[in-house]
């Protein structure tokens, strides 16, 4: 193993988790309810501004969906330096009670689970989709964002659909999806919240089970295909944090597979060579 790293040792059913967090279930809720609220306000502040400089009209319109999407990078560092310091209240050490433990993984190692990650997730979409007999097309938008005929593909997915047109814009988004998103959802539902809750009866699995749902109930703008599929993530993150303890790896393939989604849109669908 040492080719991979010391915490690929043990096989697929070695616990490496062992939370760590004083702060108690009530108070780790309210901070997860905070920092969704903060990460929303300034995204909020960021779209205000953006109608205002442009003079775009307010609501639901492609133009203040790009700008939300183009705020969540900065509002996801925001959230991430107060989730850290939140975390250090009242007797608590930031970096076990995100559980902000650097794996000990080699380069390989690190390759070897982010693509054995994604091969799962890519295994679990073809599986839903000849199980439930899914037409993908009807999940799919056109090439500058339209919804297909079947109903929306989902807000997030369709703006990205037309951003793709525009290299300049997705250039501005791309870290928003790859990096921003990832680390912002990754320390709210599994950070100090997934630490306090491990910690009670629920234990591991029902913490996993709950965050899941929770977080895939975030993403109510999408179709349920891809609320399935978050779900599904949300079980193999947990199994993560069982088997290796490090948020780390959750935030690394959270954001692999955003960003590798947003480059096939790119590369296959708008502006790019």
């Amino acid at each position: 193993m040492k080719l991979l790293g010391e915490d690929l040792a043990g096989g697929l059913f070695r616990r490496g988790y062992w939370p760590s967090n004083p702060t108690g279930v009530w108070y780790s809720a309210a901070v997860a309810v905070v920092l969704m609220v903060v990460h929303q306000a300034l995204q909020g502040a960021f779209v205000l501004a953006f109608i205002l400089l442009v003079k775009a009209a307010p609501g639901v319109t492609p133009a203040v969906t790009k700008a939300a999407l183009v705020s969540i990078f900065p509002a996801s560092l925001a959230v991430a330096g107060l989730a850290y310091w939140l975390a250090g209240l009242r007797g608590g050490t930031p970096s076990q009670v995100l559980n902000l433990r650097w794996p000990r993984l080699t380069p390989l190692g690190w390759l070897l689970l982010v693509f054995a990650f994604m091969v799962l997730m890519y295994a679990a979409i073809i599986a839903i989709v000849l199980i439930f007999r899914i037409d993908i097309s009807q999940y799919t938008p056109g090439q500058h964002g339209e919804s297909p005929k079947s109903g929306s593909a989902g807000a997030v997915k369709e703006a990205m659909f037309d951003i793709a047109n525009t290299p300049w814009l997705f250039a501005l988004v791309f870290p928003s999806i790859a990096i921003g998103a990832p680390v912002a959802e990754e320390l709210i539902f599994r950070g100090q919240l997934f630490s306090a809750l491990s910690q009670t009866r629920l234990g591991v699995a029902g913490t996993t089970l709950l965050t899941a749902a929770m977080w895939s109930l975030l993403h109510v703008t999408e179709p349920w295909l891809s609320i399935g599929l978050i779900f599904i993530m949300g079980l193999i993150f947990g199994w993560m944090m069982w088997r290796f303890g490090s948020l780390w790896l959750t935030i690394v393939c959270h954001g692999v597979w955003n960003g590798f989604y947003a480059l096939l849109i790119y590369f296959n669908i708008g502006g790019g060579p």
